[in-house]
């Protein structure tokens, strides 16, 4: 496990030292022991907020613009905000867009018991993202999908899961409706599965993200 002081991940960060000790006290930044700070969860940090020189949607508003780029209605969005959003997506190109809608949930890393994936799986509403999406290969020994903001500390203490920056269970906590999810994960034009893989560490994965999340919008231009 690869460590750094706070005031190096600060400065990767771009922050001050007390910026990082907060993220630290909200769970975004993991600390191992004192004034160590593990360098994936500074990874991870960075990989969900790529190009966050733009401002991030609030949940509703980046689950609308899944909506949307899927050809659904975004039903708890007024109709002047809807026909705004709309007029963003034509204008914005897919890097852009996984930063805006980061805050659609908010994304923890865990470790796992293989015999654990199965049953977990069953709990969560998967997007596609670990599952071939693009020109990826199916990841089997991987589990992502999104849980209600509520049910997230049941599921890790019923299933016993460590929190571990770069582990293979993600756990997406969303106050958005678990049907309304559902509906938008197996989108023909795959947006929630292009938005995951955007935040990915993983340069393939993240290339792969954005590709997809360009051709909704291009689609979506008509």
């Amino acid at each position: 496990m690869a460590l750094m002081t706070t005031q190096q991940a600060a400065e990767r960060l771009g922050v001050s030292a007390r910026h990082v000790q907060r993220l630290v006290a909200g769970g975004d930044l993991t600390a191992i022991g004192i004034d160590r700070i593990d360098a994936g969860s500074v990874a991870h940090w960075l990989a969900q907020r790529a190009g966050s020189r733009f401002r991030a949607w609030e949940e509703p508003t980046a689950w609308a613009a899944v909506a949307l780029l899927e050809g659904l209605p975004a039903r708890w969005l007024g109709q002047a905000q809807g026909s705004r959003l709309r007029a963003v997506l034509r204008e914005i190109d897919g890097a852009e867009l996984a930063s805006r809608a980061r805050n659609r949930a908010d994304s923890r890393h865990y470790r796992a018991h293989p015999r654990a994936l199965g049953p977990l799986a069953r709990e969560v509403v998967g997007s596609g993202a670990t599952e071939g999406a693009g020109d990826l290969s199916a990841a089997v020994d991987r589990l992502d999908g999104y849980v209600a903001d509520a049910a997230l500390n049941r599921l890790v203490s019923r299933f016993r899961l460590e929190p571990e920056p770069g582990g293979r269970v993600v756990l997406r906590a969303t106050g958005m409706s678990l049907d309304v999810v559902s509906e938008l994960a197996v989108g023909r034009r795959r947006v929630l599965a292009g938005l995951d893989l955007a935040g990915s560490i993983d340069a393939r994965e993240r290339s792969t993200g954005v590709r997809l999340l360009d051709r909704a919008l291009v689609a979506l231009r008509g």
